[in-house]
């Protein structure tokens, strides 16, 4: 019973083999390859993530930019906080003119009595950034606002367009016409672009 039992065993291990150097290096190489394709997806994803975070920040300032001029500009603090924009303006005025359109915006804010006051907020492009300079209870802003791009963002985003229009057909200006057209760059020398038109009308 004994041998019997031995001869089974030595059969078995006769009917086994180990793994050859050519099957363990076969799958070295596939299991390099599957490596090195997971590093490119990874990479590629990635990259489509940052352009497209980019181009998101990009329209993201850019709304802003826009609803700051329409809404205003937050002025002053706590309770006396205030707000200079075209809804709530009694005069509107075109600044660096050509005809009707413009590169620049007056916004002259009600006193609590709803009449002009000397304060102002201007809106305007100036050296690649729209910015605001401002004046509240006659003393001007230590320095003009950037509301787009941000000034940390100067060197990736930049302004293509940047256009005011007066739209109605009466002396005063009452409703204007904002085009705001723009770029990020998302890798070296690659862009996206944004295009943005909109109508304010002061109250």
């Amino acid at each position: 019973m004994t041998k019997e039992k031995n001869s089974i065993g030595s059969n078995i291990l006769r009917g086994q083999r180990g793994i050859t150097l050519v099957e363990v290096i076969v799958v070295m190489l596939i299991s390099v390859m599957l490596i090195l394709v997971s590093a490119l997806g990874i990479g590629v994803f990635f990259r489509k993530y940052k352009e497209l975070n980019a181009w998101a920040e990009l329209q993201s300032e850019a709304l802003e930019c826009l609803n700051q001029i329409k809404n205003g500009v937050p002025v002053g603090t706590g309770t006396s906080m205030e707000y200079f924009g075209v809804t709530n303006a009694v005069k509107l005025t075109l600044t660096n003119t050509t005809t009707n359109t413009a590169q620049g915006l007056r916004v002259t804010p009600p006193t609590a009595q709803g009449l002009e006051t000397p304060d102002y907020a201007h809106f305007y492009l100036y050296d690649g950034a729209i910015r605001c300079a401002y004046v509240r209870h006659g003393i001007q802003n230590a320095s003009p606002l950037y509301l787009f791009p941000k000034k940390d963002n100067l060197d990736r985003m930049k302004i293509e367009k940047f256009l005011i229009t007066k739209v109605n057909n009466d002396q005063d200006v009452l409703v204007v016409q904002v085009e705001l057209n723009a770029k990020v760059e998302t890798r070296e020398g690659e862009y996206r672009h944004i295009k943005f038109k909109t109508k304010m009308a002061k109250k």
